[in-house]
């Protein structure tokens, strides 16, 4: 029987990571077969290093022979908008 991963577990691993990076986490995904997704936001852009670290962070954090998983970490995108981001107008 496989443990389902809790998404709350996966978004307190991610926090603690991001804390000191300029990266915001946006969105944890957790589906019933234990597909992590991962999205992280920064205004000047994420680039890959930051999600291979991060995603190295989560899986160190997880336990395989407990847990089976696969798990994705990528950038919202660019049409996520930051709360902090201003309002432009043309």
């Amino acid at each position: 029987m496989q443990i389902m991963i809790e998404k709350a577990t996966v978004e307190a691993i991610a926090s603690r990571y991001l804390e000191n990076t300029g990266l915001s986490l946006v969105r944890v995904k957790v589906s019933k077969d234990n597909d992590i997704t991962v999205f992280i936001h920064r205004k000047e852009g994420v680039c890959i290093d930051d999600c291979v670290e991060l995603s190295r962070h989560i899986e160190a954090a997880l336990d395989r022979d407990k847990e089976d998983f696969s798990l994705t970490v990528s950038s919202a995108g660019t049409s996520y908008k930051d709360e902090d981001d201003e309002d432009e107008t043309i």
